[in-house]
């Protein structure tokens, strides 16, 4: 109960509060108060395990203290980060969401097998879905089905639904489901609808670190200097139809800030061999995550992805 009645003041009171305050205020907010009193989760736990994590990758970094502190603000910031864009006007959300290489994307859309937007859970990746249909481009992604899972409190599952609202308004392509487990059938829904978007020459986003144990269909690489295992199902859709990858993030530009830049890289095709299309995804996304390691927000769950303990 305490839990619950903490994530509907932080999702609908505290998060609005962050949207609309400058930045000043926003880090007091964050730093004195939802950190401090742990309204989205044990800050002094999440800030051990987030530690010892980045530590395995990098071991002799001076700065890690305050990249570990980073990273459970720049958490907060994206969560707030849909009430931002909600709040805000046409004009205002053009002036904080930024586009570069949008060239790299037309470029890979021009052979016809449509496009992977290749992605992790870096920076404002959530602002990035429909920060690109904002910008006049359409594109299908790979979302989970959270809103339908009792595992999460009532109040995050209501923000997720408002998320995904979002989403569908503006990314003008379907939103295609995957279940948060091992159904194959559900799974097997979401290739045909992946399948079917690439045919039809349309970009999809799919992010590609997902916790193994949450996909059907997996393989081993080398990630972040670790063995690791990555979901490899929505890669191999796209070697079948000859589609190439365009990986994109979207960081923040600075501490407190709203202010985010999308950027696309440039794209790459793969080959006929599954295990090689798999590494060089999983360079793709490293590089992302190694431009700016305190925006990557899986390094509380970075040791479900290592092979040694699976």
């Amino acid at each position: 109960m305490v839990r619950e009645i903490k994530h509907w003041i932080y999702y609908f009171l505290l998060l609005p509060l962050l949207a609309i305050l400058p930045s000043k205020l926003r880090g007091l907010l964050i730093i004195k108060v939802i950190l401090q009193f742990n309204f989205k989760y044990d800050r002094l736990e999440k800030t051990k395990i987030v530690r010892d994590n980045m530590r395995m990758v990098y071991p002799d970094d001076p700065e890690l203290d305050w990249k570990v502190e980073q990273n459970l603000v720049c958490g907060i910031l994206m969560d707030a980060s849909t009430w931002k864009f909600l709040l805000s006007s046409t004009a205002k959300r053009k002036g904080f969401i930024k586009i570069e290489g949008r060239g790299h994307l037309e470029q890979a859309l021009k052979k016809g097998k449509g496009a992977l937007l290749l992605i992790g859970h870096t920076g404002s990746f959530v602002s990035s879905f429909w920060g690109l249909g904002l910008h006049g481009i359409p594109f299908g992604i790979l979302a989970n089905d959270a809103p339908a899972n009792p595992d999460f409190s009532r109040a995050y599952r209501l923000f997720a639904r408002i998320n995904l609202a979002t989403i569908k308004k503006y990314c003008r392509e379907p939103v295609v489901a995957f279940p948060l487990g091992r159904d194959r059938a559900l799974a097997s829904s979401a290739v045909r609808q992946v399948k079917s978007l690439l045919a039809a020459n349309k970009p999809v986003v799919a992010a590609l670190d997902v916790p193994p144990y949450l996909t059907t269909s997996t393989e081993k690489v080398l990630f972040m200097n670790q063995e690791c295992v990555l979901p490899s199902g929505f890669i191999r859709i796209a070697g079948k139809v000859g589609s190439p990858i365009v990986p994109f993030y979207a960081a923040w530009d600075k501490p407190f800030s709203h202010d985010c830049t999308i950027r696309f890289l440039e794209p790459f095709a793969l080959t006929s061999a599954t295990s090689e299309n798999m590494q060089m995804c999983a360079e793709a996304v490293e590089k992302m995550i190694r431009k700016h390691p305190e925006q990557w927000f899986h390094w509380e769950a970075f040791p479900h992805f290592l092979v040694n303990k699976l």
